[in-house]
């Protein structure tokens, strides 16, 4: 999105000291190209003042700061504060948008769901939605001054470790249409209880206004128990009657580690789709994604095709086929409880294949730690699945609540695993690899390269 320099100085409060053509706002000098704003964020490790001549010699507009450098020649707007200043221009820029906006959080599926989202609203025109992981105070400004020109749906990933948070990037995003796909134990180290976790969800739902949309989640207790805005529209979805987005079936398919899945709509139309990735939490996600579609008027003849065209972003259940006729379902991306679970109930959904599920250490759960790790060891060794890895410090403390899976490998890290692993495999088994982010549980089969792509004919 461009803005002015006078927009950008009121936007932020700031003083515009030298004028400057439009531009759009950037933060990374790395991604700088002529003509761009540059935005001089500070943090814990790192100032953005120092790269002010980089940014001149690489041609920029003008900068935002909080201090001009002598003999500047560029566009300039002083502010105070150039974290606020980006949160502040990032609501100028949500302003100028006249398109819907949907917010999206959850303690798990919500970059599956947010991806969902966005192929489902694809027949309204362009979709933007964030890059990667962009969902916190600085990466959901980010996305909204990365809009292009009259976008025509805008889905924003709202992501949080602490009270207050949801309801900052709901404040500058302002979305008409919210949506929570579960509550969880996750970053219960800094909030401190799952219900907790509840409350800081909570706050996307806060505020919604006659004329927004509120998509729920039936099937998550502390999502049903909330309290809903009054005057906004609501949408349910989820297995049970009284879901407006009903999910009657999902099934996964063996030979093709794809979902199944069956809905019935708020008309009462069937919907029948294939989700390419393994999983029933993934469908009751698609279920919420069709939720919000729906409330937007998307018809529902492009549903089927859109949920098709899902790709899984990043290590979030994605198949991968590894040499020796071996299968990964790659979610090694993140973990908590809830999302470890599912993962291991969509594993264990496999059938007629050796299934393996290599497990590393959730992190950041504070007092639920111990009983989380125990409460999944024992979980996962009563699916009757023929190999199960533990990785890590805590899940290597609790391993005995394991005892009763048929073959148990214990390490003290992903890398160790990966040593233990490798006489474990055999061709044709289906692996599935989960933990958190710090437990780079990837590791643990780095040493089996993805299957070589077909030659090309001719």
């Amino acid at each position: 999105m461009i803005l002015t320099p006078a927009e950008i100085a009121r936007a932020t409060g700031g003083l515009l000291i030298h004028d400057g053509p439009a531009g759009p706002i950037r933060t990374d000098s790395r991604a700088l190209t002529p003509g761009d704003w540059f935005l001089a964020l500070r943090g814990d490790r790192f100032d953005g003042h120092e790269f002010l001549p980089k940014a001149r010699e690489l041609g920029c507009a003008g900068v935002i700061a909080e201090q001009v450098p002598e003999g500047w020649d560029r566009g300039f707007v002083k502010t105070p504060r150039t974290l606020e200043a980006l949160q502040n221009c990032a609501r100028w820029a949500r302003w100028k948008l006249g398109c819907p906006v949907v917010g999206v959080t959850g303690s798990a599926g919500k970059t599956t769901t947010r991806a969902l989202i966005a192929e489902l609203l694809a027949p309204l025109g362009r979709v933007h939605q964030n890059e990667g992981n962009l969902n916190n105070h600085i990466g959901v400004p980010l996305t909204l001054l990365a809009c292009p020109d009259e976008p025509d749906a805008v889905v924003l990933e709202m992501g949080m470790s602490d009270y207050g948070e949801i309801r900052l990037l709901r404040d500058i995003g302002q979305p008409n249409v919210r949506l929570i796909t579960s509550v969880g134990a996750a970053h219960t180290e800094t909030i401190g209880s799952v219900q907790g976790v509840a409350r800081c969800k909570q706050e996307i739902f806060d505020g919604a206004r006659a004329g927004d949309w509120v998509i729920v989640n039936l099937d998550d207790e502390h999502i049903r128990q909330m309290p809903l805005p009054k005057g906004a529209g609501i949408l349910r979805f989820g297995m049970g009657e009284r879901a407006d987005v009903r999910l009657l079936r999902a099934e996964l398919d063996p030979e093709h580690l794809t979902t199944e899945l069956v809905l019935r709509l708020p008309d009462g139309e069937l919907l029948t789709a294939t989700l390419p990735a393994p999983g029933v939490h993934l469908a009751r996600n698609a279920a919420g994604a069709v939720a919000v579609a729906w409330a937007l008027g998307v018809p529902s003849r492009s549903y089927a095709e859109s949920i098709a065209r899902y790709a899984p972003v990043g290590m979030r259940m994605r198949v991968e086929r590894r040499q020796g006729g071996i299968t990964v379902l790659n979610d090694a991306y993140n973990a908590n409880p809830l999302s470890m679970r599912a993962s291991l109930d969509s594993l264990a959904a496999v059938r007629g294949r050796r299934r393996v599920a290599l497990l590393g250490d959730m992190l950041e759960l504070g007092e639920v730690e111990d009983g989380a790790h125990r409460e999944l060891a024992a979980y996962a060794a009563s699916l009757g699945i023929e190999v199960l890895g533990l990785a890590g410090a805590r899940f290597t403390a609790v391993a005995e609540t394991a005892k009763g899976a048929k073959s148990l490998l214990v390490a003290p890290d992903a890398d160790a695993l990966a040593e233990r692993v490798r006489g474990a495999l055999r061709p044709d088994d289906v692996v599935l690899i989960k933990g958190s982010r710090g437990s780079k549980m990837e590791r643990s089969l780095v040493w089996l390269p993805l299957e070589a792509p077909p030659e090309p004919e001719g």
